[in-house]
Formats: structure tokens, sequence, C-alpha cells
């Protein structure tokens, strides 16, 4: 995927990027992206895109607390300490066809083995759902309640190792048309005695404006930085287009991470939806203190418009230990950063 746009489809906004999902039938839009009644048309549909969701009815009133965390441990943790560990991220789609993902989850050997999966877009009921089937703790939060369908909306991980000190960081800026949070959750894996920060996130989606969007990138790294132990993430960063994509890696990559580049093929099933040429990844691991060994893409999952993406990540010798502990990160922020 080229670092940087080349074409005048990846310099629409993110407003005209909705509109063209919504009005797929469409006249073309003028050629020259900065005319007048290039611009005339976008306003008038982006205005009716915002009305039409504005009808489905915003959210309940929501307040992130951090009695907000569900649990579980069905996982039998194995005993010996691995060279590697194996990491999926898989947004499931409102958290719908719950069945359909853990038959995704269990049909590839990368996903049936891996050491943590990461969920976006879940309720607490699904990734309970989910762990209890395949084995797995978990820790789950929510951000939101999601105006679709009005349940929680949020991001869970999934591990075969125990999970401890888990907690949420609030992105900064709501959704710009249902008002929806968008959060980063956290926890350490204790890994046969060596410790692991894990994290699932979802950032918001191309009609929140540019700034806000890297704001929240750059809120979720500056917590992952103050971790003492090797830093896994992924997730639905929502880098439809590939100025996204090269700032994200960038953003990264200034905070000594490394990317998970996945081979050629997009992330999700429709890239029609987007009406971006080329092929749109959208979601991304990046890790700390780990040497990416190889990646993949799921493309025969069927539970989401997204598929499974893996990483398997082999430790730097330098950072498996340290002498810090979760409850000392944690005291080491304050009172972190679960509100």
């Amino acid at each position: 995927m080229r670092d940087s746009p080349e074409t005048n489809e990846e310099s629409i906004s993110g407003p005209a990027l909705l509109v063209r999902a919504v009005f797929p039938r469409r006249a073309a839009f003028p050629p020259d992206p900065h005319s007048p009644a290039r611009r005339l048309l976008l306003v008038a549909q982006t205005l009716l895109v915002s009305a039409t969701l504005f009808a489905c009815g915003l959210p309940p009133s929501f307040h992130p607390a951090p009695s907000d965390l569900a649990r579980g441990s069905y996982a039998r943790h194995p005993s010996t300490r691995p060279d590697s560990l194996t990491v999926v991220s898989y947004n499931i789609k409102y958290g719908e066809h719950i069945e359909q993902a853990i038959d995704d989850l269990r049909s590839f050997e990368t996903t049936a083995t891996a050491d943590f999966i990461l969920l976006q877009e879940m309720h607490p009921e699904g990734t309970q759902r989910i762990a209890r089937a395949l084995g797995y703790d978990f820790v789950y939060y929510p951000g939101s309640i999601h105006p679709k369908h009005h349940r929680l909306f949020g991001d869970a991980i999934l591990s075969r190792w125990p999970l401890l000190d888990p907690t949420r960081v609030i992105l900064p800026h709501h959704g710009l048309f249902a008002g929806t949070q968008r959060i980063m959750t956290m926890a350490c894996a204790d890994v046969a005695g060596d410790t692991v920060l894990v994290a699932s996130i979802h950032t918001a989606t191309v009609v929140t404006p540019y700034d806000q969007r890297m704001a929240q990138v750059d809120t979720a790294i500056a917590a992952l930085r103050a971790s003492p132990w090797p830093v896994i993430i992924g997730g639905d960063f929502n880098s439809v287009v590939s100025r996204d994509a090269a700032m994200l890696r960038n953003r990264f990559r200034r905070a000594g991470f490394h990317h998970a580049r996945l081979p050629k093929g997009s992330t999700i099933r429709d890239k029609k939806e987007f009406f971006i040429a080329g092929e749109p990844v959208i979601d991304h691991v990046f890790c700390r203190g780990f040497t990416v060994l190889s990646t993949g893409i799921i493309s025969e999952a069927k539970a989401s418009d997204h598929f499974p993406i893996w990483a398997i990540l082999a430790f730097d010798r330098d950072d498996r230990k340290s002498t810090a502990t979760p409850d000392s990160y944690r005291g080491a922020k304050g009172n972190g950063p679960t509100p």
C-alpha cells in the first residue's frame, strides 16, 4: 500500500465518503474536487445523510464508569513460556452473527490457536459467548450505546493467558452524527511470568474530522508508551485512504512501535462501500518489544464486513523481563486512564 495518496479519490473528505456509501447509484461527481458544483452536491447530500442518521435516534445517555467492566475466565492457561505469540483482531459488525464468528475463529489454524483475540463493536453478552465457546479469558469495556441496536458498543480482549489490571482509555471527540464514544480496552497478560500489555481499539469513522481521528490515535499511543513491558495493540483504525494509513504507521513508528504489515489485500469485505480504488486496510496490529514473524488476512471469514487479521510476534530478547508490576504501572499513572 502506498504511503502517500496520488489520486483525487483520496482527497475526498470523510463526509463525502459516507455520501458515496449511502448514494451508490448517484451521478458521478464533477472531476474537479474543488469545483463549486461538487462542493454544493457534497453539502446537500451530507445534510441528507445527517438527517437520516439522526432520524434513527441518538443512543441513550451513557456515562462510562469503572463498573462497566465485564470479564470471565474460561481458559486453560498454558504452563510453558512461548517464543512467540499469535494475535488476532476481528471487528464483528455490531456484535451480530456471533455463532458464525465463533465458527470463523475455529476454522483457521492461526485463529484457532491464537494467544489473543482482539474484538471490536462488541457487547458483553456476545464477548462472553465467544470466550466460553473458544476457551479464553476475557475483559470487555463499552464506550457507548450504539443507536442501531441500542446495545453496549465496545472493545474486548480474549486471552489464553491470565489477564490482570484491565482498564479503559477514553479517546477524545464523540462521533459526529451518532455521538458515540470511542475507547481502547487494555489489560496486562501474564505470559508464563512475562507481562505483556495488550490493547484492543476502535477509532472513529472517516466522517469524523481528520485531526480528531489522529488525536484519538495520539491518546492511545500516549497510554501505551508509559508501559514498561512489551505491548501489543490491534483493532479497527478506520484508515480508509492511504494517507490515513501512512500517518497512522508514522505515528506509531515515531513512538517506537513496529507495524505488523499485512500481505496485499483489503481487510474489509465490500471495498465498493468506500468508493476507494485499491485495497483499503482499515485493521492493523502494532507492537513494541516484539519482532513480526508473519501476518495474514482471513478473507474466507463470513461473520462481518471486516476480515480477521493475524500476526505472529516473537519476543525481543531484551524486552521480556521487567521489574515493574501491573499495580506499579497503574500507580505511576495516577488513577489510570479509566474515568
